[in-house]
């Protein structure tokens, strides 16, 4: 610039009329800008959170290792606390015991097309793992009403649901679920590798019922081998075990039992007088030599024959428990220890002896028991151990509503700030505009 345009500038200045400044402009321009930039950061906040919630969901967990670890089973198991994580955002290594808190938090389901309707559990389930994990999970939010059958399988990995006509697997280890569309769910493997399930051909409702009985491949829920299903009376009442080598299952239907051979062949078949029927997925014993029936009494049947070995009256060894529980319900075997057997009761774990031994008390309600109560039983140690306060999981996944709600709200805010600004902002040039278009 030279000097001479500069002292132009400075002599139309001079000459200038003074122009007067509202008080506090320069105030308010600040504070207009610090609310500016708040707003901004608050928005910067709500994306970035949004992002990394939806980034933690898209990207898998990394499944656990190959677990080898032996596990006691707490002494006694409590109701989720309130805000206990869920298994989908927060998995564990595996899962000891699972249950329903609430046996009687119902829906009633209609089925318009027989004019009735269903009572169906709503859950959600309490998964309690090593080293007092607690996590939730609610079958009831998957794409059918959840049935209320659950069963764990023996290693803890994996929880399989019923939903109408198919299943669904959970592996606690990744918190992933796919469905099983082979079949209603009946029984894991002993060695947790495969899973039995049942299709039915007629509706729940027809008269016979028949289908075919379907051994599938886990994870995939590829079928691995089949077997019929014959004519048969309602209700639709299966149970089946798969022998600790995966040749044979044994299949009851209502009183009648019989076994089938993977390569096709028919074993032994014989009528029973029975009470609870199947002694579990878990009926047959280790050694494969033997399977457990309920019919009243425990009863032993030759695996070979179907012939009855030994019974064992459980029900009155229970009244010699030293603290006597009104466990009266169907034994599921969980296990053999030296010969004696250890069964899930509907409120208890006992191992039935000359003295039983009360492993694992579940909570106990004024008017019923928990249901659904399901137990893994390889890598256990039935020596119980008192246990220490429930662990809900972490913070970030145990309050993943609130946060997701807070992200969302402050997002909201946000906008309707910035909406609120540029009609403010619009509204000045308006009345600025105003008195020049009403001169001209």
């Amino acid at each position: 610039m030279t000097a001479a345009l500069r002292d132009a500038l400075h002599r139309v200045a001079d000459d200038s009329p003074p122009v007067a400044v509202r008080p506090g402009l320069f105030d308010q321009a600040r504070r207009d800008r610090l609310h500016r930039r708040l707003a901004g950061l608050a928005a910067a906040v709500a994306l970035l959170g949004g992002v990394g919630l939806t980034i933690r969901d898209a990207v898998p967990p990394t499944p656990a290792a190959f677990d080898t670890a032996v596990d006691p089973l707490p002494a006694y198991v409590v109701q989720a606390p309130d805000w206990t994580a869920d298994i989908r955002h927060a998995p564990i290594r595996r899962a000891l015991v699972a249950f329903d808190g609430d046996p009687y938090n119902t829906v009633t389901v209609s089925r318009e097309d027989q004019g009735m309707s269903d009572e169906r559990p709503l859950g959600p389930l309490t998964l309690v793992g090593p080293d007092d994990t607690y996590r939730t999970y609610d079958p009831a939010r998957d794409d059918e009403p959840w049935t209320g059958e659950s069963l764990l399988s023996p290693d803890g990995r994996y929880l399989m649901t019923g939903h109408g006509e198919h299943s669904r697997l959970l592996d606690v280890t990744t918190g992933h679920s796919r469905a099983l569309t082979a079949g209603r769910p009946l029984a894991f493997s002993p060695d947790s590798r495969q899973a039995v399930l049942v299709d039915f051909d007629n509706p729940w409702y027809l008269h016979p019922v028949r289908g075919e009985i379907r051994v599938v491949d886990l994870p995939s829920g590829a079928v691995a081998w089949t077997a019929p299903l014959a004519d048969g009376p309602l209700p639709r009442e299966v149970k089946a075990a798969l022998s600790p080598d995966g040749s044979t299952l044994v299949v009851q239907r209502h009183g009648d039992v019989y076994t089938h051979r993977r390569d096709g062949r028919t074993g032994w078949s014989r009528s029973m007088n029975m009470a609870g029927g199947l002694a579990g997925q878990l009926a047959w014993t280790p050694d494969g030599r033997s399977i457990a029936v309920d019919t009243g009494d425990l009863c032993l049947l030759d695996a070979d024959t179907g012939a009855t070995r030994t019974c064992l009256r459980w029900q009155s060894m229970l009244q010699r428990l030293p603290e006597r529980e009104q466990t009266f319900g169907l034994p599921v075997v969980l296990a053999w220890m030296d010969g004696h057997p250890i069964v899930a009761l509907p409120r208890d774990v006992v191992r039935l002896t000359e003295v039983p031994e009360l492993i694992m008390r579940t909570p106990t309600y004024p008017s019923s028991s928990v249901g659904a109560l399901t137990v893994a039983t390889s890598r256990v140690d039935w020596t119980p151990r008192q246990p220490g306060p429930p662990d809900p999981g972490p913070a970030i996944h145990r309050y993943r509503p609130l946060i997701g709600g807070a992200g969302l709200g402050i997002t909201l805010l946000a906008i309707g700030y910035a909406l609120l600004r540029l009609r403010r902002r619009h509204r000045r040039t308006w009345h600025r505009r105003l008195p020049r278009s009403g001169r001209g």
